[in-house]
């Protein structure tokens, strides 16, 4: 049976995405189509890992209509979901996909009570102690009080984090991966004093391996847009660091692209692949996904594909 992943996606939204032929600023533009659905990257992620073939139970705030929406919504795919309920509604998120482009407006987070943050430690210690894997998906609402799982114990778990900010403390408790972008990335190395030389060509190598002397760190993944997808590992202490070029495809919508990378590497974790293949994995996940216009609308046999297409794309970085 696959083994249960919990998923920490505490900032979800109700997601609008508006579909032009051309989008102008200062324009009235009369729309082609629009779709709305739960979103955010804890969704995201738990629904790209069901399709894979994971089993994700998704734990995050909800409040009001937006919130029943995708409640009722995730239920219907099968989803287990672990809702807070909360008095402010769940923000919307709006994207406007033209010409391969998108943009997306997002509202503000709700803001989390004192007895709402008690619930979420309570729910949480209810399924903390049988979950082995742990991923965390994306900021804190507002008010979220992230000292209380600053303190939760790790052993024996994997804890899988894709996001930049509070979570500290958990990368120098030790994380099984952390999947940042490149904006995160030197946020993260300027935050802990390593110089950005990026016009050095041993850039990637001296900082990653500043980064994981530093911390415990077992994979670090740093994602650019349409730039190679590196990753980075010390194996007995000595630095390993490959990349892979995601293949030009027609681009129909990249949000979420991250998110789907991140349920391709937890997947294949879980299954046991190898470092090389784990990427491999993960960067066919997040291409197949930025052909449809919902991430879990990808097809696996796309995703196959593109795995047998990237089978000699790795290149070493040591």
């Amino acid at each position: 049976m696959p083994q249960e992943i919990l998923i920490l996606g505490l900032n979800p939204a109700w997601q609008r995405l508006f579909f032009l032929d051309k989008f102008t600023l200062g324009e009235v533009h009369r729309i082609n189509k629009v779709e709305s659905y739960a979103s955010g990257k804890g969704i995201n992620c738990g629904r790209v890992l069901q399709l894979l073939g994971g089993t994700p139970l998704l734990m995050h705030f909800l409040g009001s209509e937006h919130g029943s929406r995708i409640f009722d919504e995730l239920s219907a795919c099968g989803i287990q979901q672990a809702p807070i309920w909360i008095k402010e509604p769940t923000r919307i998120c709006t994207t406007i996909v033209s010409e391969g482009e998108s943009t997306e407006l997002i509202e503000p987070s709700p803001l989390l009570s004192e007895v709402e943050n008690e619930d979420f430690l309570q729910t949480l210690n209810d399924y903390w102690g049988s979950t082995q894997n742990v991923a965390l998906c994306g900021s804190f609402p507002k008010g979220f009080k992230v000292d209380q799982i600053n303190t939760l114990d790790f052993t024996g778990k994997k804890i899988f984090v894709d996001a930049i900010d509070g979570i500290d403390v958990w990368l120098e408790k030790g994380v099984e991966l952390l999947k940042i972008n490149m904006q995160e990335y030197c946020t993260l190395c300027e935050r802990m004093g390593i110089p950005l030389v990026m016009s050095s060509p041993q850039f990637w190598k001296m900082s990653a391996t500043a980064v994981l002397e530093r911390l415990p760190i077992k994979n670090l993944v740093v994602t650019d847009e349409d730039a190679p997808v590196r990753a980075f590992r010390l194996v007995e202490k000595k630095f390993q660091g490959i990349q892979i070029q995601p293949p030009t495809i027609q681009m129909k919508n990249d949000i979420g692209a991250g998110d789907s990378f991140f349920a391709g590497w937890i997947l294949a974790d879980t299954q046991g692949f190898s470092f090389e293949d784990r990427l491999k994995k993960a960067t066919a996940v997040a291409v197949a996904r930025c052909e449809v216009e919902r991430p879990w609308n990808l097809k696996l046999d796309r995703v196959g594909e593109l795995e047998m297409a990237l089978a000699d794309a790795i290149e070493r970085l040591d």
